[in-house]
């Protein structure tokens, strides 16, 4: 009798764990499009799960609420996922691609603010870089934006110090250091291009790309889970991804009009996070809206394993800026997908 009631109180404890909700952060960037309208769209709450949002505005922010315990699922570019699972290894995995642009598409723009910069073309930066001239670059550091630039550089055979690479990992911010003149370069991706581009005001200085970076030459965008909860709950891990999957195949179908309308309010507070759209005047409500309607939604795949090539080329790469100390095999950081 006394077996039953022990038994009978793990059973309830176990699905009194399940019924709690879990805590989800995520960046404004398109592999955070998904989750976010399975929430919208209820997908979620139909397979039996609750998603807690965690709003934090920066990286780093969302890296330490998940080595803190207050995170258990969060998106992030590849380079830091691999520093996050380094830094807390028994609690940090790489469970699914949460978002890969297209190979062939335009994905990354090199931009610079022409009235300012006086940077014409792709071959002037390369020129001006080589001569030695210091011309700052706006991207964040430690993260696949820089990977990729270093890729980029070096293919050209240009060195570039590192201490011209001066974003923050707000690429909000990046955006406007590079429409304010405050540096020559900014790496951004998809959406921020067609935002800024789009976006316009009295004074707005000439935006010129560079060069485009097509999506095959981006390592993909990885969501993070905590190992405890797929290991304690995998059910629960099982139909958050069963969600997610819906959430892509209707994202896919629907008509740009319905996912527009639908992501919008969502779309402000994720991508511009204190912009008051409502208690803003018609002129700059009207701006806004036009500018995040003029964003190209992309095809979304389906959540899968991460490409073991993209993960080697990225930790070496971060081995070799002494990000990390030394490499860490995939199979210890890539947990299979519960279900």
């Amino acid at each position: 009798m006394r077996t039953l009631i022990v038994l009978a109180m793990i059973a309830a404890w176990s699905l009194a764990s399940l019924a709690g909700p879990l805590r989800v952060s995520l960046p404004p960037a398109l592999g955070a499009v998904p989750i976010v309208m399975g929430e919208v769209w209820g997908l979620f709450e139909e397979e039996g799960v609750e998603i807690e949002m965690i709003p934090l505005p920066s990286q780093r922010d969302r890296m330490l609420a998940f080595q803190a315990g207050q995170v258990d699922v969060m998106v992030s570019d590849l380079t830091a996922a691999l520093l996050l699972v380094a830094s807390v290894p028994r609690e940090a995995a790489l469970l699914v691609v949460a978002y890969a642009p297209q190979a062939e598409a335009d994905h990354l723009a090199i931009l610079t603010p022409a009235t300012f910069s006086r940077i014409e073309t792709w071959g002037d930066l390369l020129t001006r870089l080589r001569n030695g001239q210091r011309l700052q670059i706006a991207l964040p550091r430690q993260s696949d934006l820089e990977f990729v630039m270093d890729s980029v550089f070096q293919e050209e055979g240009v060195a570039v110090p590192s201490d011209l690479y001066i974003g923050q990992d707000n690429l909000l911010t990046n955006a406007s250091w590079v429409l304010l003149g405050m540096v020559a370069v900014g790496v951004l991706p998809q959406p921020y291009v067609d935002y800024i581009v789009t976006f316009g005001y009295p004074g707005k200085p000439e935006l010129v790309a560079l060069r485009w970076i097509p999506g095959e030459s981006l390592p993909p965008e990885v969501i993070v889970v905590r190992r405890s909860v797929v290991e304690r709950e995998p059910e629960l891990v099982a139909a958050f991804l069963r969600g997610l999957r819906r959430a892509v195949s209707r994202l896919n179908d629907a008509a740009r009009d319905e996912v527009v309308a639908d992501a919008l309010p969502v779309a402000v507070d994720l991508f511009f996070p204190g912009v008051e759209l409502e208690q803003a005047d018609p002129e700059t409500r009207a701006e806004i809206e036009a500018a995040i309607a003029a964003i190209g939604i992309p095809v979304f795949p389906e959540p899968g394993p991460l490409d073991r090539e993209i993960y080697d080329r990225v930790m070496t790469w971060a081995v070799g800026k002494k990000y990390l100390r030394l490499p860490i095999p995939y199979d210890s950081v890539v947990v299979p997908p519960p279900g």
